[in-house]
């Protein structure tokens, strides 16, 4: 293993996001474990969600005009599917709240340093069990889901496997920095929301690596072409066992 004896704040932050390429992921573990100024730069890094969230309220309240900002997704004109979730882009509503927070002096990464794995952690944060709830879709609905966002990815999702333990509940298109971001969100038997996010990425394969964002537990695999994230709740062990599912068809839709 490479010698590393310091490590950048973007070594860092890639490390937080869960995208540390596995040496830099095993020499920053390996740090920590005798390193404590190591520890408290990671803590000044990962700024939790409260503290943003506090930060743009604080930011609406002192400034006479605030920007306006497009609708967020979840007050989007109802779908053809009947529950208000539609075609949406990941970078206005929330996610453009979570930018200007950033730059209210809380130390944290520019956006540019943030990776799609940070993001959508903050996304998936904000979900409750009532979040997903409401959307009870029939199987022919379902499917027209699947094929609207396999339309727009470029990759047939439509046969995408029923995993034991999560119920569908809705697909849709975000965006990132360009790209598609496909989310399909599910509801775990116990209403931990799980959400299965697939992005355009490189050639390269990489095998399933658990880490955490946000306080939830995520599992991270690419295909050719494709990078696949699996993020919800804080018991790993479920989310590993659904990550192999999906993985194992990942491969097979993408040879």
């Amino acid at each position: 293993m490479t010698d590393r004896t310091h490590f950048s704040d973007e070594d860092l932050t890639a490390y937080l996001d869960g995208e540390a390429e596995d040496v830099l992921h095993a020499a920053i573990d390996a740090a920590l474990e005798t390193d404590e100024a190591l520890g408290e730069r990671l803590a000044e890094l990962d700024i939790p969600m409260g503290a943003i969230t506090d930060a743009y309220a604080r930011l609406l309240n002192t400034v006479p005009e605030p920007p306006v900002f497009e609708t967020p997704v979840a007050n989007a004109p109802k779908s053809r599917f009947g529950w208000g979730w539609g075609v949406s882009t990941f970078g206005t509503g929330i996610a453009a709240g979570f930018a200007v927070a950033m730059f209210t002096g809380f130390g944290t990464p520019e956006p540019a340093q943030r990776g799609w794995v940070s993001f959508v952690a903050s996304y998936q944060a904000l979900y409750t069990t009532a979040t997903l709830n409401v959307a009870d879709p029939s199987a022919e609905e379902a499917t027209l889901q699947l094929a609207t966002v396999s339309d727009a990815l470029g990759l047939d999702l439509t046969a995408i496997p029923q995993t034991e333990g999560l119920t569908f509940k809705r697909a849709q298109v975000l965006g990132f920095k360009g790209k598609p971001l496909i989310q399909i969100a599910y509801l775990r038997d116990d209403g931990t929301p799980v959400a299965l996010c697939i992005l355009p990425a490189g050639p390269d394969s990489q095998p399933i690596n658990m880490a955490q964002a946000e306080g939830l537990d995520i599992a991270r695999w690419n295909t050719p072409g494709f990078g696949f994230l699996l993020i919800g709740g804080t018991d790993t062990a479920p989310l590993a066992e659904e990550a192999e599912t999906f993985q194992n068809w990942s491969t097979d839709i993408a040879t």
